[in-house]
């Protein structure tokens, strides 16, 4: 496997999403079918909420490596499409409650047989009722989801119910140990805020009450008598692997919405719930299962455009096996389905079998896989399956400890941004436009209980494909070969080699030792071959003498400088660049004719040659094979009884990470030699043999053991290596399976395994524990990583009709960052040669990516380039040889500066407006905010103010401050939002509704926006105005003679702009129109008629287009007269406040409340039972509402406490 073995001897099961769900499809526009890729996809949640709020014809894959989540997902989903009696508190209680009464338990068997029946084999499934709708990838998928089926219909009885018991309240005992040593007995749960953003600032001490709730009694019900009747544990909570233990900070509520518990809703809104004397805490549950009853009822409505497709396995093996799958049409790439398994991963699924299953997808979602894979592992596997269109995106979740939100994504790409974007074929857009629909102020909240110098962050981060075409009648993204320097593309590669072993190196671990870091140092992400994979992928996104760099890369890698351990590791990525196709070293390509080498390499091979050669002696060994490969596989038999060090250490160290070595023996003292092996496949079981064991044809299978940890069998671990080493001495060779070494490891276990950490040795000539063979038991091939197909690489020619296009690159040789780029345009056109040779050529940044390069007077080229650039652009223009080169400079994250405009750029593709920054939403399913509850509005303001990041807020208050024009105008465009949030919220004066962006020195009032309604943005955790713009046009203003007076009799509020805002207003507000659009463009749009967006950014004229203008509810505006002949000019749009990306500001820190005057950490002025705020008991100045809020603030106030006192 790519990732690092570890023993899973802890090991988490997570059957329940511990982050609010998202619309997958957001960022696609409305109406066009979605192929849609879940990788760790856990619960159903995303897909029930996805199904809606959106009603488009969607085929979604789900990967998970644990079969329950896999299973229960499948029988939750059946259920919701058989539930004709309205079981639905017995549907919830079945999915999220650790205990159930005897109908919901009865339901669930019910359920479970049902599915049995029906899912003999894959074929009879694929006819069932269900088989049309629920697509299984693989056989071995439906084997592992009957097994688990099997339990939940079980029905035991005596002293087998008693053993399941037992069971049962083992697993969820271990949990409850985990949570004790996690957070200990008085920790305050603050992840909760994501579920009730924007309305969190109340929500703290709820949240975490009805956490502890949750896990004192396995349940969301607070009703003591209905809680009393489930007295039965819930099978969906176990797995079939005992030691899997129920994940310890689970929590059904954290899944869901929890805003509108928390926000006054207008009565006629949608997911508006009736107070009926519920307490706070209820109504909290309530607004939950109120959001499910949507999602369930939309679900059956929709599902007959829905598809779902199961596959349980590793999301690295799934992704490579489809990308070969899509390329060579074969249903296997030599991949095993998990980790800890060896069974091959085959696509036999009908679908896939016939070609009609999706191989790429608009949507690929990672999940945390960051957070337990390593995201260059992840990020190489998946970005080939990415289509390549404007709106396809792939999101990466990351839930880790950092200093800031830059070094999180540094960590994700492995290195500097740019380059490691452009290399994976990537466009990171909040990070370049600085813009962001997503506040993170909830995460700074969460962020500020904790550790201050490293702060638990979680980050959510989108990429998409670079732009490549503006052609309206194109697919508008794509790639394009990277031509690269050979010994300039070694530099970058060996940055990023020493940046994911970077703990290898001494003089960074001891620069960054701290009690943290000593904790968190078992976690391994990448090995060698982890990065040989990486350059598979780089190979196929790179035009340059690639044999000519992997020369200098591995030279560079043979003399890093302080990290000795390193060298250990070379003969692992000799092999994994071997069997992966990506270079070989002299060695191994030449391994078959040795007898044509070189005299240094025969001076080395020169004692073991002759044993090479066959003869008719039997050496019992790997010299009897009659045609020795240059990489064989090792398999070592590890007796049970040496892994007890392990399962003593179960709940300090989890799950260690552990190597194969393969060492010289230990007679040759200080001459002896070590290679290591991370990139080990194990699993326990039963070994058995076909062949004579020292033969070319031997081969190994295994009977795994299903209860692994807790049976009797033997760990099976197999490793490729080359040939060379083991022929060296290939009897008394040690082969040793152990742990490595970090920080924490040695300190764990050096006690009882000495500095080595060896769990067993032995030698080659151990045949009852030592076996070689070609390849990995169960497989015929090694594993195969395709990377980026030729059919994903875009036509040169095609990007501009009569020219060539090439990129390359200019590397740092000091940083190994792209420092420029180089695009060449080589004209082919007869005609345009002409014209070159003698006219005038002209060029003109016209987008951060974009350069126009015109052949006066009228031959227009654009040239796109695969990341922002600077200002800075020279030209070389070749007249003889008919080419022009663009050469530019990569821009670093501020560039943004340079381009406010660019916040929400729009794409027209194919003849229609994408959106590339700017999700999509669904404004009939977003609640309506009353205004006229103030008082249930004070997280208001502070959310919407969050917008402006500490750097602009500085700016702000700070007027004699130099600032560059781009950011005053991006801050005057965000304080005018503002501006109207607030003034459509006014808690003491007349809100306004209506409201003018008026330039005093350039025609006065140019765009109108008339605001129907505050709704929240449940999705992106946030508000929106739901207005009409009316664009003042010249044509327009003669029929709204009569209009414009209603307007300023009724208190028109003008926002004031300059020539700059208004520009920036008109770029921004065709993609505000765009995400909350019901009608379908016509097909004489003018946006595709002049094949952009928007039209013009001249005052006066029209800059949207007219397709959805008049299209407006029938209640949008009461009581505005004239407003049905004004609303056939206007269109709707939802403004949201448009906050800054965490890569490039920071969040604005104000001191939280000191005084009397409320609850020092929520500002509520009385207790829950209404009586009077409590003191600190110490300084007697600060009060709290609760226990909870208390122990949140005291990360703030601990420090002042002593003073006071």
């Amino acid at each position: 496997m790519l990732t690092p073995a570890f023993c899973n001897i802890t090991s988490f099961f997570y059957p329940i999403g511990n982050s609010p769900a998202v619309s997958l499809t957001q960022d696609i526009p409305p109406s066009v079918p979605a192929d849609i890729l879940l990788l760790g996809c856990g619960d159903v949640r995303h897909i029930l909420l996805t199904s809606h709020v959106d009603a488009r014809r969607m085929d979604i894959t789900c990967c998970d490596s644990q079969r329950a989540v896999i299973a229960r997902n499948i029988l939750l989903l059946s259920l919701l499409l058989d539930d004709v009696d309205k079981n639905e508190y017995s549907i919830w209680c079945i999915y999220y409650h650790l205990y159930l009464d005897q109908n919901a338990l009865d339901l669930l068997r019910s359920q479970a047989k049902k599915l049995l029946n029906l899912s003999a084999t894959i074929d009879a499934w694929t006819q069932s009722d269900y088989g049309r709708q629920f697509r299984l990838c693989d056989s071995a998928t439906l084997i592992d989801i009957r097994k688990m089926w099997m339990l939940y219909s079980s029905e035991p009885k005596g002293a087998e119910l008693s053993r399941f018991r037992r069971r049962f309240e083992s697993a969820l005992q271990r949990s409850k140990d985990h949570r004790q040593d996690r957070f200990g007995g008085n920790s305050v749960t603050v992840t909760g805020f994501r579920a009730a953003s924007p309305a969190y600032i109340t929500a703290l001490g709820d949240l975490d009450s009805l956490h502890k709730h949750y896990w004192k009694h396995g349940s969301t019900e607070l009703k003591k008598v209905i809680r009393e009747k489930a007295k039965h544990p819930n099978p969906m909570f176990l797995t079939l692997e005992d030691e899997a233990t129920f994940h310890y900070s689970s929590d059904p509520l954290l899944g869901f919405h929890l805003a509108t518990a928390y926000a006054p809703l207008s009565p006629n809104s949608p997911s508006a719930i009736p107070n009926g004397g519920m307490s706070q805490l209820e109504r909290v549950v309530a607004t939950a299962r109120a959001e499910f009853r949507e999602w369930v009822t939309s679900f059956r409505r929709h599902s007959a455009s829905i598809v779902v497709r199961f596959f349980i396995g590793d999301a690295i093996s799934f992704a490579h096996t489809l990308q070969h799958k899509r390329i060579a049409s074969v249903d296997t790439a030599g991949w095993c389905r998990n980790r800890y398994s060896f069974a091959p991963l085959v696509l036999d699924g009908s679908d896939y079998q016939a070609g009609s299953a999706p191989f790429t997808f608009d949507v690929i979602d990672t999940s945390n896989l960051c957070d337990h894979l390593g995201s260059l592992i992840l990020l190489t596997a998946v970005t080939p399956l990415l289509r390549n269109h404007p709106s396809s995106v792939l999101y990466a979740e990351v839930l880790a400890k950092f200093q800031n939100y830059r070094e999180v994504l540094d960590n994700v790409v492995c290195g500097h941004v740019p380059t490691m974007s452009i290399l994976l074929g990537l466009f990171p857009v909040d990070y370049w436009t600085n813009t962001t629909s997503l506040s993170a102020d909830e995460e700074f909240l969460c962020s500020i209980m904790g550790d201050q110098e490293r702060r638990q962050m979680f980050l959510r981060t989108t990429w998409k494909r670079p732009i490549v075409s503006s052609s309206p009648s194109g697919s508008g993204s794509g790639l394009v070969k990277m031509q690269f320097d050979a010994e300039q593309l070694a530099q970058v590669l060996y940055k990023v080699y020493l940046y994911i072993f970077r703990d290898e190196d001494y003089t960074f671990k001891f620069a960054n030792i701290s009690l943290d870091i000593l904790k968190s140092s078992s976690i391994v992400w990448y090995q060698r071959a982890s990065f040989a994979a990486f350059l598979s992928l780089v190979k196929t996104r790179t035009k340059c003498d690639w044999d000519a760099a992997m020369n200098v890369l591995v030279l560079l890698i043979e003399n890093r400088q302080n990290a000795p351990m390193g060298m250990n590791y070379l003969q692992e990525l000799f092999t994994y660049l071997h069997l992966l196709g990506v270079f070989s070293t002299d060695m191994l390509r030449d391994w078959h004719s040795r007898k044509e080498m070189s005299w240094g390499f025969n001076s080395i091979f020169e004692r073991i040659v002759s044993r090479i050669i066959p003869v008719d002696e039997k050496w019992g060994d790997l010299r009897d094979w009659k045609n020795i490969p240059p990489v064989v596989c090792v398999t070592l038999k590890v007796p049970r009884n040496k892994l007890s060090v392990l399962a003593a250490k179960r709940v300090q160290m989890g799950t260690p990470p552990v190597h194969c070595t393969v060492e010289g023996p230990a007679s040759a003292g200080m001459n002896t030699w070590q290679n290591i092996f991370p990139a080990c496949q194990m699993v326990f079981g039963d070994m058995s043999s076909r062949g004579a064991q020292h033969d070319d044809s031997f081969e190994v299978s295994v009977v795994e053991d299903e209860i692994g940890w807790n049976g009797t069998s033997a760990l099976i671990v197999s490793f490729y290596a080359p040939s060379f080493f083991l022929l060296l001495e290939p009897r008394k060779a040690r082969v040793t399976f152990g742990i490595a070494s970090t920080q924490a490891t040695t300190m764990h276990f050096c006690r009882e395994l000495g500095m080595t950490l060896s769990l067993y040795t032995t030698t080659l000539d151990n045949s009852a524990n030592v076996y070689i063979t070609r390849y990995v038991p169960h497989q015929s091939s090694f594993p195969i990583i395709s990377g980026f197909a030729a059919m994903d690489l875009v036509d040169p020619s095609s990007t501009n009709p009569g020219t060539d296009l090439a990129f390359s690159a200019e590397v740092d040789q000091h940083t190994g960052r792209i420092e420029q780029v180089t695009s060449r345009l080589n004209i082919t056109s007869k005609e345009c040669q002409s014209t070159l040779r003698s006219c005038k050529v002209q060029t003109a940044i016209v987008s951060p990516c974009q350069v126009a390069v015109t052949l006066e007077p009228t031959t227009l080229f654009v040239v796109y380039f695969p990341s922002f650039i600077t200002e800075n652009i020279r030209t070389r223009i070749a007249r003889t040889s008919c080419y022009i080169e663009v050469i530019a400079r990569i821009a670093t994250s501020s560039e943004w500066i340079k381009h406010p405009n660019f916040m929400y750029p729009v794409h027209v593709v194919d003849g229609k407006a994408v959106n590339w920054n700017m999700p999509y939403l669904d404004l009939r399913s977003c609640p309506i905010i009353d205004t006229k509850q103030a008082k249930k509005l004070d997280w208001f303001t502070p959310h919407v103010s969050l917008a402006i990041s500490s750097r602009e807020r500085v700016l702000r208050e700070n007027i004699n401050l130099h600032r560059s024009s781009g950011e005053q105008t991006r801050l005057d465009f965000k304080a005018s939002i503002l501006t109207m949030f607030n003034q459509f919220v006014q808690f003491e004066l007349k809100k306004r509704q209506v409201f003018g962006l008026y330039n005093a020195t350039n025609g006065g009032n140019h765009i109108l926006i008339m605001v129907s309604g505050l709704r929240l943005d449940r999705v992106n955790r946030t508000v929106v105005l739901d207005c009409a713009i009316l664009p003042l046009c010249t044509y327009i203003l003669p029929k709204l003679s009569k209009f414009i007076p209603v307007l300023h009799s009724k208190g028109l509020s003008q926002i004031k702009v300059d020539d700059a805002e208004l520009r920036l207003w008109k770029q921004a507000l065709p993609a505000y129109v765009e995400r909350c659009r019901t009608w379908e463009h016509r097909g004489a749009c003018e946006y595709a008629t002049d094949a952009k967006v928007p039209l013009t950014l001249e005052n006066g004229e029209l800059f949207l287009c007219t397709c959805g203008n008049g299209e407006f509810p029938a209640d949008f505006f009461t009581g505005m007269e004239y407003w049905n002949t004004v609303s056939q000019y206007a269109v709707r749009a939802a403004i949201s406040p448009p906050f800054w990306a965490p890569y490039a500001d920071e969040v604005y820190n104000p001191p939280l409340p000191q005084t009397a005057g409320g609850c020092a950490t929520c500002g509520k002025e009385k207790r829950e039972n209404g009586t009077e705020l409590l003191y600190c008991s110490r300084c007697k100045k600060v009060q709290y509402c609760s226990s909870a809020c208390q122990r949140a603030h005291w990360v703030k106030h601990k420090g002042e406490c002593n003073e006071k006192k």
